[in-house]
């Protein structure tokens, strides 16, 4: 695995388990959930390309631009690294009402708008100690 696809895991799995305590303890309906998991598995890998898109590569200070190449080091992104990603939530206040079903998690969202390392990286909540 290069160091790119290192740095795109990373980026991805530090906000996953900052937000994994906060899952959704409320049974969907079996074929609800399944689509909704699907739709954020659809999600992730979009962001892994997006992310690879607008991180340099390891010995270089731009981004991989070659679409195909793209998708090939996105395809490398180990399956677990997608569900990790997939499970992501907004966290919830006590009181404060759920988000409402498919929307996109807000690191989510904006590792999604940011458009280079600095601003992805600002997306990332601060760990709990």
């Amino acid at each position: 695995m290069t160091s790119l696809a290192r740095i795109a895991i990373a980026l991805v799995v530090a906000p996953v388990l900052a937000f994994t305590a906060a899952c959704d303890e409320e049974a969907d309906k079996p074929e609800t959930a399944q689509h909704t998991a699907a739709q954020h598995k659809v999600t992730c890998r979009q962001l892994l390309e997006h992310i690879l898109q607008i991180t340099p590569r390891p010995g270089s200070d731009r981004p991989e631009t070659d679409p195909a190449r793209i998708k090939e080091l996105a395809a490398r992104i180990p399956i677990e690294d997608i569900e990790q990603c997939a499970a992501v939530k907004d966290p919830v206040k006590p009181g404060e009402p759920e988000p409402p079903e498919g929307q996109t998690p807000k690191v989510i969202a904006c590792m999604q708008a940011a458009t280079d390392v600095a601003a992805l990286r600002k997306c990332i909540p601060a760990q709990a100690e």
